[in-house]
């Protein structure tokens, strides 16, 4: 089986999106949990979306279907997780 440098590498790249989302759905757990987030910056979680929308609209324009399907997942874990601390801010 040959398998080609390319197409490890995107898989490579799906796998570390999937990685990251994970992590996220952890934290999101955890403030669900504790039903707090108190500890979490919502200003830098909402940078991070912006951040990860601009990129997101940068693999739509390159075209990669790879990265776009990455980058979408992980938009959407950013935002849900921005979503989970604001619903547990403290008032």
């Amino acid at each position: 089986m040959n398998i080609s440098l390319d197409l490890l590498i995107n898989y490579g790249a799906l796998f570390a999106y999937v990685a990251f989302s994970v992590d996220l759905i952890i934290q999101m757990l955890r403030v669900h949990k504790r039903r707090s987030s108190e500890d979490v910056s919502s200003i830098g979680t909402t940078a991070r979306l912006v951040g990860c929308v601009v990129i997101l609209l940068k693999f739509v324009a390159t075209n990669d279907p790879y990265l776009m399907i990455g980058q979408t997942l992980f938009t959407f874990a950013v935002a849900s997780y921005l979503f989970v601390i604001l619903r547990y801010r403290e008032k």
